[in-house]
């Protein structure tokens, strides 16, 4: 088959040899779009955790088994209604037992009815499917998660880094159990034996991307040729196969209570289900929106009229005035006034953020409000603005949490200070 048929499926040849063959891209973006939904997800309800953790935090820290089993609900109604995983169907992809032999004249002595019941997926079929569609993504996601808790990928200090000394011969000790040996041994070799694990796993998908690229094979992946389940388009005219619960009429309330509940709750459970794929869109469309919304280039958002190329200019923070009760009208004790070569002359107005106070105070420029050094030594800026030498600053808000020169708290302490690259 031409490869350009296999990768596009705009291509005039791809019709002739088998309409109903996916092309590569085709089976490329399916996959893609499934491995982006869970990170795409987790950072949504990381970020939702941050506002409310009192109640998301959990459901973050377990997230992989959370989503692990929304996906397999997920997977399986699709599997047992469309014949076709959850990214599939919203691609138009259908999956399809192959027959042994598949022939246009072998296929015109079989009835419809007949024909289409022995393509659909078994109960068998569909559970191995689940297993490579939600349990082969959740053992990875554990598989990296402990290969990177055993400092797979990093170089650390017992480490060596020319390769003189192997690697883990510094934590060998002889007060050390052997169950203990024993788990850091295994640990080394697992550190060691994953990653060509993942490149001879990766090379295997690979060979067979190849083969299906030119045609020399109709799996799409290695597990589906031992299933002998291919990868099919969709006719456009396909019901769904077991409608169950959701076209089934439910029954009387007052007389059985107990089952229009079961059945009422299946039904929209099926129909919610049937609605992710409409969904996924809208949840597309709704995060561009968002990223419009609060992009830079949004004047409508900043205030503009959006007609015009003028915008709105947003004006800078007024400037925190100084406390009376703050270091510049009460220095420390340990404060030593800098020597500068001439004062200012007494008859100066005063500056308007110093109005305010009981009495006029001069902030010197480049020199430390806490010890009086000038010129600043390591120089450091708080959130307020103003700026210390950097060991001052760092034992005084470490201390009150607050800055010297306005006492405008800083419940985070420390992490307040910045400092300042000259």
């Amino acid at each position: 088959m031409d490869v350009l048929a296999n990768i596009d499926p705009t291509s005039s040849n791809s019709a002739a040899a088998d309409p109903f063959r996916p092309s590569f891209f085709e089976l490329i973006a399916q996959e893609q779009l499934s491995q982006l939904l869970k990170p795409a997800i987790r950072y949504v309800l990381t970020v939702l955790a941050q506002r409310h953790p009192r109640y998301l935090l959990r459901i973050v820290n377990r997230f992989d088994e959370i989503y692990s089993l929304l996906m397999l609900a997920v997977e399986r109604h699709y599997l047992r209604t469309w014949n076709a995983s959850f990214t599939e169907h919203f691609y138009g992809l259908r999956r399809r037992r192959r027959p042994a032999v598949s022939t246009k004249r072998v296929d015109a002595s079989v009835p419809p009815q007949k024909l289409q019941a022995a393509r659909q997926l078994r109960q068998r079929d569909i559970y191995v499917s689940l297993a490579f569609l939600v349990g082969l993504p959740y053992v990875h996601a554990k598989l990296l998660e402990y290969w990177e808790s055993v400092e797979g990928g990093v170089l650390t200090e017992e480490d060596d880094l020319f390769g003189d000394e192997p690697r883990g011969a510094q934590r060998t000790h002889s007060d050390m159990t052997a169950e203990q040996a024993r788990r850091i041994k295994w640990e080394e070799r697992f550190r060691f034996l994953y990653p060509y694990a993942q490149v001879g796993l990766q090379l295997w998908m690979l060979g067979y991307n190849i083969r299906y690229l030119f045609g020399r094979t109709p799996y799409w992946r290695p597990w589906l040729k031992y299933m002998r389940v291919d990868v099919r388009r969709a006719m456009g005219n396909e019901e769904p196969l077991q409608a169950g619960a959701a076209t089934q009429r439910l029954p009387s309330f007052t007389s059985f209570p107990f089952l229009f509940t079961y059945l009422l709750m299946r039904k929209g459970t099926s129909k919610l289900l049937d609605a992710l794929k409409y969904a996924l869109p809208a949840s597309i469309f709704f995060f561009k929106f968002l990223e419009w919304w609060y992009s830079p280039s949004n004047r409508r958002r900043r205030g503009g009229d959006g007609g015009t190329e003028t915008t709105k200019r947003i004006s800078p923070p007024a400037v925190l005035t100084p406390s009376p009760q703050g270091v510049l009208y009460q220095p420390p004790s340990t404060y030593q006034a800098p020597n500068v070569l001439a004062k200012a002359p007494v008859d100066l107005p005063v500056d308007d953020m110093f109005a305010d106070a009981t009495t006029p105070a001069t902030l010197l420029h480049n020199a430390c409000p806490l010890c009086g050094a000038a010129p600043i030594q390591n120089a450091c800026v708080l959130t307020t603005g103003y700026a210390f030498c950097y060991t001052c600053a760092n034992a005084y808000v470490d201390k009150w949490h607050r800055c010297p020169v306005t006492l405008a708290p800083l419940p985070a302490g420390i992490e307040h200070i910045r400092r300042v690259l000259v």
